[in-house]
């Protein structure tokens, strides 16, 4: 996970940028079940210096840094999350997320992403103007949240504030599942949004927008039956949950694996689900029992190797 605060001329906004990535961080630790050495929060505070949830200053260099650290870090597989919080600028030729010092382009920023391409993607990007920013780092794989739909929308956002109010308590949590996903965040936070400006009697100066297809459309309202919506889905905030404390070290791997394996299948068959209109019935029908079969053996085998560490 990997935070980054961006800078603003204005100190009320810049401190409310401070506040949101701090609360951002409280909930992955807390809430989530984040280790701290997973969570790369980059900020630029001098008086913040000795904070030790900083992992360094918000700038481009270092952010370059944390990345090629990553390189090695990361496993095929893994998923990394990108969260920019601040001010964002962009006009015909780019689009920038404001730094202390020289700004990130997107496309700066697509150029970093291209050694990550084993891993699962997500950007939110909930800075003003971010639309364009985000289109540049389209790719197979990658869900892509962005607070406006266009650059026109330059003004001081607040999704940032909805999407992290999505996560807290799992107040975004539509199906009850304990877990939420970054589909059920954006809607949470879009139509807190849309309330906010309503309750203010105020035109909206921001529409979120979503991506996860690769086609290059932004939709706002992704979901079932729409083009967008269907890796959100299945891209879960939540890290994979802890082996029980009271396995033996073997177990405790095992349990883990057990655990990433039931979130594959899981995401495997909401993604068939997607495709049930382009297949043949009886191929449909084979391939969703292959996986519930292998869902059902799986979940029995992490359950019961739980039920015997408690006896």
């Amino acid at each position: 996970m990997v935070i980054l605060a961006g800078a603003s001329p204005e100190k009320a906004y810049g401190d409310q940028i401070r506040r949101w990535c701090f609360q951002l961080y409280t909930i992955l630790t807390e809430d989530y079940g984040y280790r701290r050495d997973h969570i790369i929060l980059l900020m630029n505070r001098s008086t913040d210096s000795e904070d030790g949830r900083i992992s360094g200053a918000s700038r481009r260099d270092i952010l370059y840094e944390k990345m090629e650290a990553l390189r090695d870090a990361l496993h095929p597989g893994d998923q990394l999350f990108f969260f920019l919080i601040g001010h964002g600028t962009s006009d015909a030729a780019d689009a920038k997320f404001v730094l202390s010092g020289p700004d990130i382009s997107g496309r700066e920023f697509a150029v970093m992403l291209r050694h990550f391409s084993a891993q699962d993607i997500v950007v939110v990007n909930a800075a003003s103007s971010s639309l364009p920013f985000c289109k540049a780092l389209i790719g197979p794989g990658r869900v892509l949240v962005s607070a406006t739909r266009s650059r026109a929308e330059k003004y001081n956002t607040i999704f940032a504030q909805y999407f992290i109010a999505a996560l807290d308590d799992h107040a975004g949590d539509r199906d009850k599942n304990r877990r939420v996903s970054i589909w059920e965040a954006f809607h949470f936070a879009a139509t807190k949004v849309k309330g906010w400006y309503a309750d203010q009697n105020r035109i909206p100066t921001e529409h979120a927008a979503l991506e996860d297809n690769g086609d290059g459309i932004f939709s706002l309202d992704p979901g079932p039956g729409q083009a967008d919506g269907r890796l959100a889905q299945v891209a879960y905030i939540d890290p994979l949950v802890t082996a029980p404390a009271a396995l033996p070290p073997g177990d405790a791997g095992s349990a883990l694996t057990l655990n990433a394996k039931i979130r594959e299948l899981e995401r495997s068959v909401l993604l068939l689900r997607h495709r049930k209109a382009d297949l043949p019935a009886q191929a449909y029908q084979q391939e969703m029992e292959q996986l519930l079969i292998e869902l059902a053996r799986t979940s029995r085998q992490l359950r019961q190797m739980s039920d015997a560490s408690r006896r």
